[in-house]
């Protein structure tokens, strides 16, 4: 119940109202002394009692003290005069009403901090069960199988780069031994051009003109060696770095392999290592389920006990002072009857809105109680059920109780025989307090079957899937990952795993199930591969007019260890097994008993269309491989031409 409807209060009429009325009737002395008695007691009880009571943990007995009071005054009314006893003791209920809610709210709040703690300590045990689930159902076949791929592949690259480096090397030495030559040969060039230089200038200009020309040329063969040796140079410098990136590659990848070799050899003693812990949170979370239902059984009997029955006596008392009030309108002055009936409507608004806060305090209840059935907390919920269907029972008594209260305040406030604006208004905001209790969010038995376990495991998926046993940890995470296009293969085997068929009509309801799934097994991680998967599903996405070519699954509802999910095309039964939920076929065909001649039907013919898409489908992924293609979009166009061509023939197939 999340709102309030906005209340209003009509402050209660003085005690020298009832003064004033015992002097307009026929009351004798003794009545006006016993009326002045009365009221004097009453101001001294209210002036006794804080307004802001230090002690909130002792019990508030100044309603019991008030209620004595106008018993006092009832007896003052049939020997004095009885308009103003009747007023006196309406007055005086009206205030035992309202110290005997104030009590009971107090105790409330009490009572809404343990339905927190209840709360916590379910959500903490329903994250504990999420990880029980997930610790117990971890898959060793599929764990060692993608280890075995991640270390394969790494030890592939690994010899890639070694013989990447090797060449690199090669060319490196082969570059530098040619720099070398050349530098060498350009030096012995240079020294044999200065010999031929000194011989020539010795010899003088015409006898040494031909060593003077040799030097020239040895000089000219230097430097052309020496460029090239630069040229080798240069040819080392953009190998260096190239060797450096590989080997940084190389030793990651290598690092990879050995990491994957090591997690291979640790897996077993891992998974016994689940197992155990997994039975002792297990353990953990039987121990707190049974804290919840002891934590629950108190809250019960405290609400049952000490809140509910103050409500109640509230109530009583506002509902005396409303029959009190009913004498001032019997025979008596205009003044006294519209007096009459205005302190009836205030009592009877005061005992609407006490049934409405023993209502709202019934509803957090069941709050809390569906929430702990839905969660699946509890093996044997039978008895929490009942406790459900209870406090829902009583809840609605005191809704029907409080809409009652307040329309007899309103009827009332109609039989005012001096009615003002300020009669108008007051009626105008009881209407609206009615409307909102009419309109109240409330917990119904639907509730503890429609709320999904703890928001943190739907939202992490809870995936327990494994090599022919895994599961979902709940519903929601189940239609999640079934709404999701599986363009890789450990989702495609994860998605296959998360479906239950044994019989053989259930096992050919698997491959309609399945049907999408099984003709895209390779074409989508191969464009994955080449275009990466949000171009791929924008690709299938985008050719179908923005409507994606696989419907999304939705909860429907959920009934302890059974659900039903459901997209435009189909809805199945989803049952929770000892490693989580799975799509349940045979639970399937067992709710629907249709579907098994739909399948009967639609078997042979999905055969056939199967076998006929298939082909197109292997083309076109063998055409992705090749490279054929520069975009995922051209690769469902020129999918979806052959698709057509093959339904246009498939009729002779």
């Amino acid at each position: 119940m999340q709102r309030r409807p906005r209340l209003i209060t009509i402050p209660l009429l003085a005690t020298s109202l009832a003064i004033g009325l015992m002097g307009c009737g026929d009351g004798s002395s003794d009545g006006a002394d016993g009326v002045t008695r009365i009221s004097n007691e009453y101001d001294t009880l209210l002036q006794s009692r804080s307004i802001v009571r230090e002690d909130r943990t002792s019990i508030d007995e100044t309603a019991v003290e008030l209620r004595r009071l106008a018993t006092d005054a009832d007896e003052l009314g049939r020997t004095g005069d009885p308009n103003a006893a009747a007023i006196l003791a309406a007055n005086i209920r009206s205030a035992a009403g309202t110290f005997e809610a104030d009590e009971a709210g107090r105790l409330e709040s009490g009572a809404q901090m343990t339905r927190t703690l209840i709360r916590g300590l379910a959500g903490d045990a329903e994250l504990l069960s999420a990880a029980a689930d997930s610790t117990a159902s971890m898959d060793p076949v599929a764990a060692t199988i993608f280890l075995g791929n991640d270390g394969a592949e790494a030890g592939a690259r690994v010899t890639e780069a070694e013989a990447l480096m090797s060449s690199l090397n090669q060319g490196l030495a082969q570059a530098q031994s040619r720099r070398d030559s050349r530098l060498e040969k350009a030096q012995s060039l240079e020294q044999n051009a200065s010999e031929s230089a000194r011989t020539g200038v010795d010899a003088g200009p015409l006898e040494g003109l031909e060593d003077i020309n040799a030097s020239i040329a040895f000089r000219r063969e230097a430097r052309a060696n020496r460029v090239e040796a630069a040229r080798n140079d240069i040819e080392m410098q953009s190998i260096a770095p190239t060797i450096r990136v590989t080997t940084v590659q190389r030793d990651g990848d290598a690092s990879i392999r050995d990491s994957a070799r090591a997690a291979r050899e640790e897996l077993d003693g891992r998974i016994e290592d689940n197992q155990a812990y997994a039975e002792t949170l297990r353990r953990d979370v039987a121990e707190m389920a049974a804290s919840v239902i002891a934590s629950m059984e108190e809250l019960e009997r405290f609400e049952t006990t000490e809140i509910i029955p103050r409500y109640v006596q509230a109530m009583n008392d506002f509902s005396g002072a409303a029959q009190s009030a009913r004498v001032l309108t019997r025979g008596g002055s205009k003044a006294e009857s519209s007096i009459g009936a205005r302190t009836i409507s205030n009592a009877e608004f005061a005992r609407g809105r006490v049934a409405w806060d023993a209502a709202s305090t019934r509803n957090r209840t069941a709050d809390l109680v569906a929430r702990i059935i839905a969660s699946g907390l509890l093996e044997d919920d039978a008895s929490m059920r009942s406790t459900l269907e209870e406090v829902i029972a009583r809840r609605d008594e005191f809704l029907e109780d409080a809409a009652a209260s307040m329309q007899r305040a309103i009827d009332a406030l109609a039989n005012t025989r001096s009615r003002d604006d300020t009669d108008a208004f007051i009626t105008q905001r009881i209407q609206q307090a009615i409307e909102g209790i009419n309109g109240a969010d409330l917990v119904s038995m639907a509730d503890a079957a429609r709320k999904t376990r703890a928001a943190a495991r739907a939202a992490g998926g809870g995936s327990t899937t494994g090599g022919g046993t895994g599961g979902f940890g709940t519903p929601a995470a189940l239609a999640k990952f079934l709404s999701t296009p599986a363009v890789d293969a450990n989702a495609m085997a994860t998605y296959r795993n998360a479906v239950v068929a044994e019989s053989s009509t259930a096992q050919g309801l698997a491959e309609i199930f399945t049907a999408q799934l099984d003709l895209m097994s390779d074409l989508l991680p191969a464009m994955t591969k080449r275009f990466g998967a949000e171009a791929t599903i924008a690709a299938f996405k985008n050719a179908g007019q923005g409507q994606s070519p696989f419907p999304a699954f939705s909860v429907e509802s959920v009934d302890g260890g059974s659900a039903r999910l459901a997209n435009p095309t189909m809805s199945v039964v989803a049952t929770k097994g000892p490693a989580g939920w799975r799509v349940d076929l045979d639970a399937t065909l067992e709710q629907d008993p249709q579907m098994e001649m739909m399948v009967a039907m639609a078997g042979p013919m999905l055969k056939n269309m199967m076998r006929g898409l298939g082909e197109q489908f292997t083309i076109v992924t063998g055409e992705v491989e090749a490279g054929d293609f520069s975009t995922a979009s051209e690769v469902v166009a020129a999918l979806q031409e052959k698709m057509s061509a093959a339904m246009g023939g498939m009729g002779g197939r």
